[in-house]
């Protein structure tokens, strides 16, 4: 697996490795308002926004159906290495 720290500059997709039941998405979750109930399933694709103290922690962010919308997101949060893997990096345009 590549290291999200390693691609600095670049947008990062990645999968998740593990299910996140409602309950702990809401704990995590950094905006104000999500949809009540949103889980997020071992699979799942994210994006990669910001990386924590040397690649030890990701905020990503979540949309639902797996298509970006223009400045908005359903869910974003933090999650560990252990918890994603790579699966794509691109060029910011």
């Amino acid at each position: 697996m590549r290291d999200a720290a390693d691609v600095t500059g670049k947008v990062v997709t990645a999968r998740l490795m593990r299910d996140m039941d409602a309950l702990e998405a809401k704990k995590r979750n950094a905006l104000s308002v999500t949809k009540p109930g949103l889980s997020l399933l071992k699979g799942d694709t994210v994006n990669v926004v910001e990386t924590f103290d040397s690649g030890s922690a990701f905020l990503v962010e979540f949309t639902k159906g797996g298509k970006p919308k223009k400045d908005s997101c359903d869910w974003m949060g933090v999650v560990y290495p252990a918890e994603i893997e790579v699966v794509d990096v691109a060029l910011k345009k």
